[in-house]
């Protein structure tokens, strides 16, 4: 198994634990949205060599939903294609972590998050740059 091959495993593994541990979250915009009762943010950090990627919803409301998520892209060190969806849980002053991915600090990602609750369904599309 290459390095990359290893990353990309403990990347979807721990986006997998943080789901099944009870995420929840979603709204519109580029990156995120700051009106309407269900909005939803690509938040991304650097950490080390690492860039950390953690989708998030907000609602207005309590509400239910789905959504889904992925992350695309890499730089020298091999390519990144990562999937994942789920049912969720937001409410007003708690808004829902979707998961948590760790990807290479030298490439550049697409992040696509989509959320479908109450009949409404939102999209929040972020390029990160790489760190690097």
């Amino acid at each position: 198994m290459t390095r990359l091959d290893k990353r990309t495993s403990v990347a979807s593994a721990a986006l997998l634990a943080v789901i099944a541990a009870g995420a929840a979250g979603a709204t519109a915009g580029k990156d995120g949205s700051s009106s309407g009762p269900l909005r939803c943010e690509i938040r991304d950090t650097i950490e080390g060599d690492a860039i950390l990627l953690e989708p998030l919803v907000y609602a207005d409301r309590s509400i239910n939903g789905t959504y889904t998520v992925s992350v695309t892209g890499g730089g020298g060190s091999g390519s990144a294609n990562i999937r994942q969806g789920g049912a969720f849980e937001a409410g007003p002053g708690n808004p829902a972590s979707l998961g948590r991915v760790s990807v290479g600090s030298n490439g550049a990602y697409d992040v696509k998050l989509k959320v479908t609750a109450g009949g409404t369904s939102i999209s929040c599309v972020k390029q990160v740059p790489s760190a690097t």
